[in-house]
Order: structure tokens, then C-alpha cells, then sequence
């Protein structure tokens, strides 16, 4: 039984990803963390690769930002959560280099669990329910690269976890609906001269469109000391994917679809205190970069 309470906590702190668990009211968890993105290779429409930019084979895109990640347990049932990203992008070109750096779009949102109304609690299953806000923090949207859409988005979400005890391992999946409003107020512009002014696009205000997505994950905990974690997200469009050329001095794609794969590791040298590392990669997408993505977090726990 401690193997399994342990293994919840831990799921409960592994961050983003763990959404079926709420936190214990009075339950805080706190992560920094720095993610390493990089791609020379992008999917068409058709999912096929190409390069991201003829012609240029290392860094063509290369996104180093950093991320803070907070929950709160409100009541025993209702988290709150929110993340704050700081963005460093830089893109290429045979011509020139772009970059941007700024606040991005923060998101806030709660998460609620179900356990008890689907007469789950004392089980070795659990669900939630999650919303979420998008909101930019003021960035200029039609800089290049773009550190984000530039539009309020809204999500809902409903995840399953189950606990594999007596072995001490987990899973859940999860799966939600992301609508992009026409809200652009909270966000700025940059005035510029379409194809004439470096490190800016016309503001067209695109029709990102409406996405379904999806998680899952595995983990294995030792009782105290390390989780292993194996991990999928995905994105799909609810729309028809049309061809959109992403180039290192343009927008982001309106309509994309993409896979995720991959695994993480944290250690708790202290109780209270865990170091991670995240890998994923990309092996199928449309209208999407194909990257290589890793993260390294330091994380606190409090309850």
C-alpha cells in the first residue's frame, strides 16, 4: 500500500502530463524547467519530410525557452494549475537568421476530480475533468518567429488513471478539445512592410483551427527515490489539413496534426525536491516541424 500511495504522489507531481490526480487540498507543486527544441526537417500536408530550409542542415530551427509550471489544491477535489513560458526562438534561412524572445501565452485552469462521483475513491482507478485558458501576455504576434498564435484559445479535457498495484507502476490517457477564439486583444503588432521588412509578417489575424488532442503515459516508481515515465501527445485538427509552407520568416501553421513520443526520468535526492529530464520526438505530423525536444526541470513538492 505504500508502494502505491507513493507511486499516486509521485504521478500527482510529474507535472502537465498528470491530469487524472488532483492534489491534496493545501498541496502545492512547483516546476522550472528549461526545454531544448530543435528541427532541420519539416512534414508537409501530406506527412511527407522536407527540409525546414533548402539548404541549411543544422539549427534551422531551435527553440531554447524556459517554463514555470505551478499547482494548487484547492479543496481536496479542485486544483489549480497554471504555466508561465518564456520564449527564445531562432529560425534560419540561406539569407538571414530570425529570432524572437518574450513572454509567451501563459495558461490557467483547474483540474477536478471525479473519483468520488464515479464511486472510484479507495480503487485503483481515478478520471478528472481539466479547463484551460490561453492567454498571451502581450507579445507581438506578427514578429518572426512567432512565440505564439497571438489568440485566446479555451480547452476541456477528461483523463483516466489507474494504479497497476501490487506492482509499483501507473497509467492514464487523457483527451480533450482546444477552440481558437477570434481574441486578439491581448496581444500586440509591429508595423512592417510584408516581404520587405526583416524579422516581420503582415498581422492577418489567421483562422487557427479548432484541435483535438490527446495524452498517455506510463510510469514506474521505485517507492522513493526515481520515476520512469514512457510518454505520447498528439495533436489533430478537426478540420482538413491544407498546404502551408512553414519558413523561417512566416507564421505558424493554422492547421497541423503531429505525434510526440517519448520518456522522462526524475530522482528525489530530497523528499521534497525532484530533478527531471524529458525526451520527445516527432515521427509523424502534417504542417508541423519534425523535432527533437528535451526538457531539464527541477521541481518542489509540498504537502
Amino acid at each position: 500500500m505504500r508502494l502505491l500511495l507513493t507511486a499516486v504522489l509521485l504521478l500527482s507531481a510529474s507535472g502537465a502530463l498528470a491530469q487524472a490526480w488532483p492534489q491534496p487540498e493545501g498541496g502545492v507543486y512547483l516546476k522550472l524547467s528549461h526545454g531544448r527544441s530543435d528541427a532541420d526537417q519539416q512534414f508537409n500536408s501530406d506527412g511527407n519530410a522536407r527540409p525546414y530550409a533548402e539548404g541549411v542542415k543544422d539549427h534551422a530551427f531551435a527553440d531554447r525557452s524556459g517554463y514555470l509550471y505551478a499547482e494548487y489544491g484547492l479543496t481536496p477535489r479542485l486544483t489549480l494549475v497554471g504555466l508561465l513560458p518564456f520564449k527564445t526562438l531562432t529560425t534560419r534561412d540561406l539569407d538571414f537568421e530570425y529570432a524572437a524572445q518574450a513572454v509567451g501565452s501563459a495558461q490557467i485552469g483547474a483540474r477536478y476530480g471525479l473519483a468520488d462521483l464515479f464511486r472510484l475513491s479507495g480503487t485503483r482507478h481515478t478520471a478528472a475533468v481539466a479547463g484551460l485558458l490561453t492567454i498571451p501576455l502581450g507579445y507581438e504576434r506578427n514578429r518572426t518567429p512567432a512565440v505564439g498564435t497571438g489568440q485566446v484559445d479555451a480547452q476541456a479535457s477528461l483523463h483516466y488513471g489507474l494504479s497497476l498495484y501490487p506492482l509499483p507502476l501507473y497509467a492514464q490517457v487523457g483527451g480533450g478539445y482546444r477552440m481558437r477564439s477570434d481574441v486578439y486583444v491581448f496581444s500586440s503588432t509591429v508595423d512592417c512592410v510584408p516581404n520587405r521588412s526583416i524579422g516581420c509578417t503582415a498581422d492577418t489575424r489567421p483562422d487557427y483551427g479548432n484541435e483535438w488532442f490527446y495524452t498517455a503515459e506510463v510510469g514506474a516508481s521505485d517507492g522513493r527515490w526515481m520515476l520512469l515515465q514512457a510518454l505520447v501527445q498528439g495533436v489533430s485538427s478537426t478540420q482538413i489539413i491544407e498546404p502551408e509552407r512553414i519558413t523561417a520568416d512566416g507564421g505558424l501553421p493554422t492547421r497541423q496534426r503531429f505525434l510526440k513520443v517519448g520518456g522522462g526520468i526524475t530522482v528525489y535526492p530530497l523528499a521534497a525536491v525532484g530533478v527531471s529530464i524529458q525526451a520527445f520526438r516527432t515521427p509523424v505530423g502534417a504542417n508541423t516541424i519534425r523535432s527533437t525536444d528535451v526538457f531539464v526541470g527541477i521541481e518542489y513538492i509540498h504537502r
